[in-house]
């Protein structure tokens, strides 16, 4: 499911991420992300810098995994599952690595 936000950049060029989107996704203090801009579309996706700088880019799938097996709770559960769908994905496909 595609929504949208207004959010805006304040002087010093910092944008928020809505909270419902945090938590959703699992994105917390410090989520590194690459930045695509293309004409007047901006594209935000999560990444990481690795030792040497590099960038590495996450699928949804890994996105998917990551928010199942961080939940712990029943309620943390159905939130990870909310997640997996709002990335366009069967959460019944992902089950915890414990």
């Amino acid at each position: 499911m595609r929504e949208s936000y207004s959010v805006e950049m304040d002087a010093r060029g910092h944008i928020v991420i809505p909270a419902a989107i945090r938590k959703a996704k699992g994105f917390g203090a410090h989520t590194l992300f690459v930045l695509f801009s293309e004409g007047d579309e901006m594209r935000l996706i999560p990444g990481e810098v690795r030792p040497k700088r590099e960038t590495r880019m996450y699928t949804n799938e890994q996105i998917a995994q990551t928010l199942i097996d961080g939940a712990i709770t029943p309620s943390g559960v159905e939130d990870a599952r909310e997640g997996i769908r709002e990335l366009g994905l069967n959460p019944d496909d992902f089950h915890p690595n414990r």
